[in-house]
């Protein structure tokens, strides 16, 4: 998969405000602040599309963006990346975090073009209690997923090595899970998650 073109399609406060589609869909989910749009903007080849917050937990819609792409055989191809809102930001108020439930809830049991969800975790960090509901709540709904520890780059080679083998340890329910790291600075890991996106979107 070779990826040519992206593009802004739409943001969504409510489920009814999305617009429908039959492309393939990937969703990312991840903490506030913890660089989930450098990542997609990784993933694009892009700088800005998806807006970085300078104040974590103020973006609670769902962007989406048309992704154009040329396939192993030469096509072109459309599919789409839902950027679903950040989960976890203390200062958010309790009707906030509800209404940000309701929306991801909605999303992921009803969006029927949905392939795969990316969930996005600082490597610096073990899972809190936030991801590992992120992560059951995925998987209630029976949606296949691939675990990204980012920020890379801040660490050596060796403490990247254990902070891989404790995020394991704490995947030990998700046998079959995988874990991929990754850094937005040089790209590291950039391949293998497109290669993950590409088998989801064939399914």
């Amino acid at each position: 998969m070779r990826i040519i073109n992206s593009e802004f399609i739409c943001s969504a406060f409510f489920y009814r405000q999305l617009e429908t589609s039959n492309l393939a869909e990937i969703a990312f989910i991840g903490k506030s602040n913890v660089g989930k749009s450098s990542l997609i903007n990784t993933l694009l080849n892009r700088k800005n599309l998806a807006q970085i917050s300078k104040k974590p937990g103020k973006t609670r819609s769902i962007n989406l963006y048309k992704i154009e792409y040329f396939n192993s055989v030469k096509n072109r191809n459309n599919m789409i990346f839902a950027d679903l809102p950040g989960y976890g930001y203390a200062k958010v108020s309790a009707n906030e975090k509800s209404s940000w439930k309701i929306l991801v809830e909605s999303y992921l049991q009803n969006r029927t073009n949905l392939c795969g969800v990316v969930i996005i975790v600082d490597i610096r960090h073990s899972l809190n209690e936030k991801d590992v509901q992120a992560i059951e709540l995925i998987k209630s709904y029976e949606k296949p997923f691939l675990l990204i520890a980012t920020k890379c780059d801040k660490l050596s080679k060796s403490k990247i090595s254990q902070s891989l083998n404790s995020l394991k340890q704490s995947c030990l329910a998700n046998k079959n899970v995988q874990i991929i790291k990754f850094s937005s600075k040089n790209s590291l890991g950039k391949n293998d998650v497109i290669n993950w996106i590409n088998g989801r979107i064939k399914c």
